[in-house]
């Protein structure tokens, strides 16, 4: 795959970053008013299993290995990252979540046939340093197995959703194995640890179903399609660069010179990983 190929796919793999990038801001905000992270997870299941069911139909229910497993893999990361965010906050929680580039250079070959080179694992290196720069922070041994857990089970998302896509699955089937087969075990985590929905966790679980599901996975999902695993993770690594934006522009956050310094980090790392 051509340089120029490779290239292609970044402005969709931005899109789904700066997506992502509001999730922490719409989680802490619903966190503020009463929303809680197991019931939220379990709202968005159920919206992206709608749209699935509506979009590609009965055929989104067969219960076929690579459904069982995305589903399973997807549940799995959602649970951990959003209740890492409600913990730790979703600043210390992004720094985390991309140690995934560097688990997806370590296990690519075992899931797919993406080229490992040394600007990619440079690049993915240089992922961690530079939003371990913006979000500079303490941490407990309980919030650092909750990060290393986000990060690698995004990683494993990542690497999963490339190996369906190889194996001729589309975009829209991979969204709705990871919601339709993720709802039965999510329904089983919500009913364990938040048994009663509130109206902050229904409306914060709507837009991480609807926006930060389906349509950023549309976008990441296509984006993979003309890249490969290693490059979307880094390239999505733009993701806490936009939640800092964000928050600047929304809540007034002040930027510090490391955080800026980050930046440049986490952006320089997209331009090696695609040289």
């Amino acid at each position: 795959m051509g340089r120029s190929t490779l290239n292609k796919g970044v402005p969709d793999l931005l899109i789904a970053s700066l997506i992502w990038g509001t999730i922490g801001i719409i989680t802490e905000i619903g966190y503020e008013y009463g929303a809680n992270s197991f019931a939220s997870v379990l709202v968005r299941s159920v919206v992206a299993s709608i749209f699935s069911l509506l979009v590609v139909g009965k055929n989104s229910l067969s219960p076929t290995k690579e459904n069982l497993i995305m589903g399973g893999i997807s549940t799995a990361f959602y649970e951990v990252y959003v209740f890492t965010i409600e913990r730790i906050g979703a600043p210390l929680s992004a720094v985390f979540l991309y140690t995934a580039p560097m688990f997806v250079v370590v296990l690519s070959k075992v899931f797919t046939n993406d080229r490992i080179t040394l600007n990619k694992a440079i690049a993915s290196i240089m992922v961690f340093a530079g939003v371990y720069l913006i979000y500079l922070s303490n941490v407990t041994f309980l919030d650092l197995s909750l990060g290393i857990a986000s990060g690698f089970t995004y990683a494993l998302l990542i690497l999963f959703s490339r190996f369906m896509q190889n194996k001729g699955i589309s975009d829209i089937g991979i969204i709705s194995s990871q919601s339709i087969w993720g709802l039965p075990m999510t329904l089983v985590i919500s009913f364990l640890f938040s048994p009663i929905i509130s109206v902050s966790s229904t409306l914060t679980g709507l837009y991480l179903g609807l926006v930060a599901t389906v349509i950023a996975y549309i976008f990441f999902y296509r984006g993979m399609r003309k890249t490969d695993s290693i490059i979307a993770s880094i390239v999505t690594s733009m993701e806490p660069v936009f939640t800092v934006i964000l928050s600047w522009l929304i809540l007034n956050e002040v930027l510090t010179p490391l955080q800026i310094l980050g930046f440049i980090v986490i952006m320089m790392s997209s331009f090696i990983a695609l040289r």
